[in-house]
């Protein structure tokens, strides 16, 4: 997914200093957000309720900045889990971001789910692991992606079809951990998979996404308020 870089604003030093970032993920059925400053998790809430976006974000978000001391207006940043995942569940995240981030006129950060999924994985395996986040994509797919442990992507963000037999043979011939809403489903066509190994209940959550959104906002990484868009990946389908 590109990334803007913004140029037209410029903000002072002191600005890129008051790092305090609000991150929203609600790529699954999790509506997780947390609040970090300077890089530094200060509070989070993870609400594990299916639909429960639209009602919970924005009381959850209240709730948050009034138990941490903050008010909105000492936001310095929103970032958005920009997916895949949930059509629905990342429209409402990137509503409801853009508008603070209009209304506070502040800058918007996206983050890769499955990017912050994999980073957070990251200290609990061997350097020889390979981590495979996977979201559950709905009938016989899912969305996922191949790090290492040191966080470079292998193979990028993309839909794997569990019926495909190309896919299980062309796995690295390491051993991978797959993780997440998705790994039930690929149980039943990866388990004989010598090298794979399955960690259930693994979700994406706000707290990984604040880490890495804290690197963007140093550099400046970004969006574009007005043309962002989340990266659905493929298209909506009604269960």
């Amino acid at each position: 997914m590109a990334v803007l870089l913004v140029t037209a604003r410029i903000f002072s030093q002191n600005f890129l200093h008051m790092s305090l970032i609000l991150s929203i993920e609600t790529a699954t059925a999790v509506c997780s957000v947390a609040l970090h400053h300077g890089g530094k998790l200060i509070a989070h809430t993870d609400l594990f309720m299916e639909r429960s976006h639209a009602e919970h974000l924005m009381p959850i978000i209240a709730d948050l900045l009034k138990n941490s001391h903050y008010e909105r207006k000492s936001l310095a940043a929103i970032a958005l889990s920009s997916g895949p995942g949930s059509y629905t569940g990342l429209r409402i995240g990137t509503a409801v971001g853009k508008g603070l981030c209009y209304g506070l006129d502040i800058p918007l950060i996206a983050v890769g789910t499955l990017e912050a999924m994999a980073y957070g994985m990251r200290p609990f395996v061997d350097p020889d692991t390979l981590l495979c986040p996977v979201i559950d994509a709905r009938r016989n797919a899912i969305y996922t992606l191949i790090a290492d442990q040191t966080g470079q992507i292998k193979c990028p963000t993309h839909v794997a079809l569990l019926d495909d037999k190309a896919y299980r043979d062309t796995l690295p011939d390491k051993p991978l951990f797959f993780f997440g809403d998705g790994t039930q489903k690929c149980k039943a066509f990866l388990m004989e998979h010598r090298n794979i190994r399955f960690i259930e209940q693994v979700v994406p959550s706000a707290t990984q996404i604040g880490y890495l959104a804290f690197a963007k906002f140093q550099q400046q990484f970004w969006e574009n308020i007005a043309s962002y868009t989340p990266y659905y990946l493929s298209q909506f389908q009604e269960k």
